[in-house]
């Protein structure tokens, strides 16, 4: 009797830590499965929705074009979470910028299934440019502007 109580002693103590250093292990190693990046081109040129008067000067980033796309994709590098969500094809970004020069709001299109944290990063990546535009105008006078500019998106993952 003494032994069959060491036995299934033994054996409970035994069982119940083999368990946990398996399960352990199996935790560690789902970590490193696989791996997912987001790649994006900022290649196509910004386009300005026309303004409807005699005289438009539509709105300019200090330091131009290149200059915009360029601080756009470095913030992006920097917010854009690459283990959240997955997106591929090309997406318009439309961007408002007010009378004073101020990024005010913008648009990603299409609208997509989940895309809330997409257009969350997005957002995060836009709010940090502060440098302010040169507002578009008519006439002399300053008018808000709005613009495009369409950005690829290819997402890939890969087993390590």
């Amino acid at each position: 009797m003494k032994k069959l109580l060491i036995l299934l002693v033994f054996s409970f103590t035994y069982g119940h830590a083999q368990y946990l250093v398996e399960d352990n292990d199996i935790s560690e190693n789902t970590k490193e499965l696989g791996k997912i990046s987001v790649f994006y081109e900022l290649n196509n040129p910004l386009e300005f929705y026309r303004l409807k008067c005699d005289n438009a000067v539509y709105a300019q980033f200090p330091g131009g074009e290149n200059a915009f796309k360029r601080t756009l994709y470095q913030n992006m590098q920097s917010v854009v979470n690459s283990g959240v969500y997955s997106v591929n094809g090309t997406f318009e970004l439309q961007i408002s910028i007010n009378k004073s020069g101020k990024l005010e709001s913008f648009q990603l299109k299409p609208e997509v299934p989940n895309s809330n944290l997409l257009y969350r990063d997005l957002e995060m990546a836009l709010k940090k440019i502060t440098t302010k535009w040169t507002p578009g105008s008519c006439s002399g006078v300053p008018v808000d502007s709005k613009l495009r500019l369409k950005v690829n998106f290819r997402t890939d993952s890969f087993d390590i």
